[in-house]
């Protein structure tokens, strides 16, 4: 079983690499959540980098925006172990960002159903 973890080499980092990701990657909505995603080759043992965002045209205050990527930080953490064991098995690797599209902040639980939702339809239909 893989552990629920998001460490460092999980991370998409890099404005050249998010930029590359957010222009010709592929793109699933899921009301507030946008996932832009891209099938990369990577060195190392993660399968997939990950970044989040939040437009301050959205959510004006840093606070809320803060808290808005520790939700889907977390979400994106609680559903990895699921979504390891599919991709572990094909040998892939994506690079995947996600873009907080809505005005008001969600819970955890709709964050959670929406980030895996995305991200299972992300990979049904790029995968």
């Amino acid at each position: 079983m893989i552990r629920p973890t998001f460490r460092k080499h999980e991370r998409l980092c890099g404005a050249l690499r998010i930029r590359d990701v957010a222009t010709t990657g592929r793109s699933v909505h899921d009301r507030p959540f946008k996932l832009v995603g891209k099938k990369v080759a990577m060195n190392g043992p993660a399968f997939a980098q990950v970044a989040f965002s939040v437009p301050k045209r959205n959510v004006r205050l840093a606070v809320h925006r803060n808290r808005i990527k520790r939700l889907m930080r977390e979400a994106y953490r609680l559903s990895k172990p699921e979504l390891a064991i599919r991709l572990k098995n094909n040998k892939e690797h994506f690079a995947w960002l996600f873009i907080f599209q809505g005005n008001e902040e969600p819970t955890l639980t709709e964050t959670r159903m929406k980030i895996s939702r995305a991200l299972h339809r992300w990979l049904e239909e790029n995968g």
